[in-house]
């Protein structure tokens, strides 16, 4: 599904309201899948961008163990976790249809 989605915390900090709104979000295929997790060596559920090639880097971390956090008129919000350098951080996707 086509989806513009603005990450809200940068590294495991909460972002400020002014600082997602202005965010340039990522544009693009996002997918919701159960696949198995390197990071974590199990099953999760997993957010990332449907990229066309296979050497396209994902605009931003996949997010796992993602879930429905929260839906209204405005998208919805994706929990879960991203990994960054080997380090795992808690993380949340504001996700809403590109206008």
């Amino acid at each position: 599904m086509l989806m513009k989605v603005t990450p809200r915390l940068r590294r495991g900090k909460v972002l400020s309201q002014q600082e997602i709104q202005t965010a340039e979000p990522a544009y693009g295929d996002m997918v919701v899948v159960q696949n198995m997790s390197h990071q974590f060596n199990r099953y999760s559920n997993i957010a990332r961008f449907q990229m066309s090639g296979t050497n396209d880097v994902q605009p931003i971390p996949e997010l796992h163990d993602a879930t429905l956090a929260w839906m209204g008129p405005n998208g919805f919000v994706l929990t879960g976790f991203e990994v960054v350098a080997g380090i795992a951080y808690a993380q949340s996707w504001w996700c809403r249809a590109p206008n």
